[in-house]
């Protein structure tokens, strides 16, 4: 049996904010976003087998038994046809997104 590295763990773990019922292992993200406050944050993501693109926006729980970013809403990502398609959708849909991305 194959050991997965502790990056492969993580990795797939993050890929599941993404993408619900679908190969977990080809999803990168490729660009992330930051709030002015550092509390939010909107993250890119390309799946390597297809290219489809998408965005999750989260949030960063700062709560003490918590400390970790969390999605916004528990609904899968919307899927565009590339990055370019994504970015300007979250542009729309998130507001701040204009103050730090030109």
């Amino acid at each position: 049996m194959e050991k997965r590295s502790l990056f492969g763990k993580l990795g797939k773990a993050i890929a599941s904010f993404f993408l619900v019922g679908r190969n977990l292992d080809t999803v990168l993200v490729v660009k992330t976003a930051y709030a002015p406050d550092g509390k939010h944050r909107v993250r890119f993501f390309r799946r390597e087998d297809d290219g489809v693109c998408g965005f999750r926006e989260e949030y960063f729980d700062d709560k003490i038994l918590e400390m970790n970013w969390l999605p916004l809403s528990g609904e899968p990502a919307k899927e565009y046809p590339d990055l370019d398609a994504a970015i300007a959708a979250a542009k729309a849909e998130v507001l701040w997104l204009h103050l730090v991305m030109h």
